[in-house]
């Protein structure tokens, strides 16, 4: 048994030394570099130290989706109601593929964008495009401006000339993030106004104001490339003095770069900083907030593997005998190996209930171990960044134990910022989650730690004072958080039920919308050796909450969509969910697939039976506290014979919504399409030039 243990351990430690980096300690101050020599240095002997492994990666993060909030329009000549982006934060807007100013449509397909004149639906037709001949990430619209992102491989620059030297470039073109603003005041004849690119990946933009803040993120080689930026073919070349960076170890350092852009006038500005990773991001109209995961160490993992877990129950002989191991020469890998052969050896000189009291203990020891160290090897670092129309400056830094789900699980609020995490693998059992309240220097505060264990966090949501927070595993915990005192955070109380929700969004002060999936136990049918903690999902669920009774909360009512396969874009971005409380009105796009009952004869269907797709298109719902109803469906493809897949998504496969005043328009790249929002009934239509490249036959 002990043999088994010390394999096990040795093997964990073994993945830990190849695949997860060291947790940081960080120095009080953030810092410059004074020469490039002294960033060279510093990569060289904070990167090597920790068995970096060489080779370029690319941070190419999905593009987030978009959902509508009513607002007025500014001309006549518009709809006076439409929906707008879904956005997480108020006066934050966020990027999407499709945008909308109550007459126009703004939407990407492909490589193009494509402007269509929507209003009055009656008359709907294409009126531009404009054809970057690159594929398109996403879109700001700002009144007569339209600000497009894109990134791919470009000749770098030198010197504001662009190098076409395969000997002075390397051989190398760079990757960089590519920003190009249009003029669109004449929407018939858009024109370029400016264009800015970064060295480095796209990672994620905000608009506040006539203000568009963009990250991009370069890795940063030993022998460091640094960031380029160009304006309108003007280049500006970043140099080592003008990188900020706080004094830790990393094995995966990036530059993060932040821009600020006038989408008004000519204004730009950027800031440097030597980071880990950037992956989520959550943005305030005065912060931005940097997140990347950190783990810990090989050697830290196993200095606290010996002297918590197996230390303690050894005797004073085989304590000493641990102790030089522990002070000798080899290294970590080998001194755990000679230590789990010390206690094997130990273990079986020992015999009767003496053996098996021991064996005991070690077993205990290493589980309780394996428990407690999950805060510790695996962290959340968070970059506070104040902006302030172009002024850029750093704020603070912290870290949580955890790791951060998306941008829900984060928010500012009374100048403190709020984060929720999980810790440890649910497959493990250990897994367990978290809600921190840090204060404005990023230092916890307060905190609910350890719910749900075994269950991770699928979605999350805060809501002023409260925070919601749904975990999955086999059922639905959804967790009703009070945050009034920031440093004394409780749960209030919590509901289960089965499956779960991707997404949660509020419908009023009392109530929550949930998105996810409906889940059937099926432990005492299932094969493939998980048992009782096993659930099998289903088709799509929309949920509405009853937090009336904070203790007490409920479902309200809830609506299912078809069977197991069913599949929505709105389960993993916001921005497909369009949502209007006044209308009473929730559009979602659906793959919807069902189970062909005639193969089962008269036999029951199994739940890990997967439905036959059938149908793609729009559920248009229904919803108040009364419950949720179908009022309609919207295809795109009324021929529809089976799943077809494209790069960039399906022809017809809507991705958006999006009302303007009495119209529903839903998007496709292949379409646009106009209902009748109350009857559904279909208005008009307008095919988009969308290049069917790049698909396959789907299952």
């Amino acid at each position: 048994m002990v043999l088994g243990i010390g394999i096990i351990i040795i093997l964990i430690a073994a993945v830990l030394l190849q695949e997860k980096p060291i947790t940081p300690t960080f120095s009080s101050s953030l810092n410059k570099f004074n020469s490039s020599q002294e960033l060279k240095s510093f990569l060289k002997s904070h990167q090597e130290s920790q068995n970096y492994i060489s080779g370029e990666r690319l941070m190419q993060i999905m593009p987030a989706a978009t959902t509508g909030a009513s607002k007025s329009a500014e001309s006549s000549e518009s709809a006076e109601d439409y929906s707008t982006t879904n956005i997480q934060v108020q006066g934050v807007d966020e990027p999407d593929i499709v945008k909308n100013d109550g007459k126009y449509i703004y939407s990407v397909s492909g490589d193009k964008v494509i402007i269509v004149e929507a209003y009055p639906a009656s008359a709907m037709k294409i009126i531009s495009e404009i054809d970057l001949n690159k594929s398109i990430d996403q879109i700001f619209l700002n009144k007569d401006k339209l600000i497009i992102f894109s990134q791919g491989y470009e000749r770098i620059v030198y010197d504001n000339v662009r190098c076409l030297d395969e000997v002075k470039c390397g051989g190398y073109s760079e990757y960089k993030t590519l920003v190009y603003i249009y003029d669109i005041s004449d929407r018939e004849k858009p024109v370029l106004e400016r264009n800015i690119s970064a060295s480095g990946s796209y990672v994620d933009s905000r608009m506040i104001g006539d203000y568009v803040y963009v990250v991009s993120s370069k890795y940063a080689e030993p022998e460091p490339v640094l960031p380029v930026y160009e304006v309108n073919g003007a280049t500006s070349n970043v140099k080592a003095e003008d990188v900020y960076y706080f004094d830790y170890e990393d094995t995966s350092f990036v530059f993060t770069s932040v821009m600020a852009i006038n989408t008004d006038k000519d204004e730009f500005n950027s800031r440097v900083y030597l980071t880990g990773g950037t992956s989520e991001i959550y943005v305030s109209n005065e912060n931005i907030y940097l997140t990347f995961t950190k783990r810990i160490s090989y050697s830290s993992y196993n200095d606290k593997l010996i002297n918590e877990a197996i230390v303690p129950i050894l005797q004073a002989e085989q304590k000493k005998q641990v102790e030089d191991i522990l002070n000798s020469n080899e290294d970590n890998y080998k001194k755990l190996q000679e230590v789990m052969n010390l206690v094997y050896n130990y273990s079986n000189s020992l015999i009767g209930d003496e053996k098996a009291d021991f064996d005991k203990r070690l077993d205990d020891s290493m589980k309780e171990f394996e428990f407690n160290i999950n805060k510790e090897t695996e962290k959340t670092v968070i970059n506070k960044i104040g902006i302030d129309g172009k002024e850029i400056n750093y704020a603070a830094q912290g870290q949580v134990p955890g790791h951060v789900l998306n941008q829900f699980s984060m928010d500012e609020y009374d100048n403190n910022f709020r984060i929720a995490t999980t810790t440890g693998e649910v497959w493990e059992g250990n897994s367990l989650n978290h809600l921190f309240v840090l204060d404005k220097d990023l230092r916890i505060i307060g905190s609910v730690e350890d719910l749900a264990q075994g269950e991770k966090i699928y979605s999350a949501r805060f809501q002023g004072a409260r925070a919601y927070i749904v975990t999955f595993k086999k059922v639905d915990p959804l967790f009703v958080i009070d945050l009034s005192e920031a440093a004394n955070p409780k749960v209030l109380g919590y509901l289960k039920i089965p499956g779960y929700s991707d997404y949660l969004h509020p419908y009023d002060e009392n109530h929550v919308i949930g998105i996810g999936k409906e889940a059937v136990d099926a432990s005492e049918e299932d094969t493939s050796g998980r048992g009782l903690d096993f659930a099998w999902y289903q088709g799509v669920k929309i949920s509405l909450f009853d937090i009336t009774d904070v203790e007490h909360p409920v479902e309200k009512a809830k609506f299912n969509i078809g069977d197991r396969g069913t599949d929505s874009p709105a389960l993993y971005d916001h921005k497909a969910f369009l949502f209007d409380k006044e209308k009473g009105l929730l559009v979602i796009p659906i793959n919807l697939a069902e189970i062909n009952k005639s193969r089962y004869g008269n036999e029951s269907i199994p739940p890990t039976a997967y439905g036959d797709f059938v149908w793609e298109g729009a559920y248009v719902l229904n919803i108040d506290l009364q419950g949720i109803s179908l009022r309609g469906k919207i295809t795109h493809d009324e021929n529809f014979t089976t799943m077809r897949y494209y790069y960039g998504g399906g022809k017809y496969s809507v991705k958006r919504s999006l009302y303007m005043d009495d119209v529903l328009y839903t998007i496709s790249n292949g379409k646009i399409k106009a209902n009748n929002l109350e009857n559904i009934e279909e208005i008009s239509s307008v095919e988009l030039p969308f290049k069917e490249n790049y698909y396959y036959p789907g299952y």
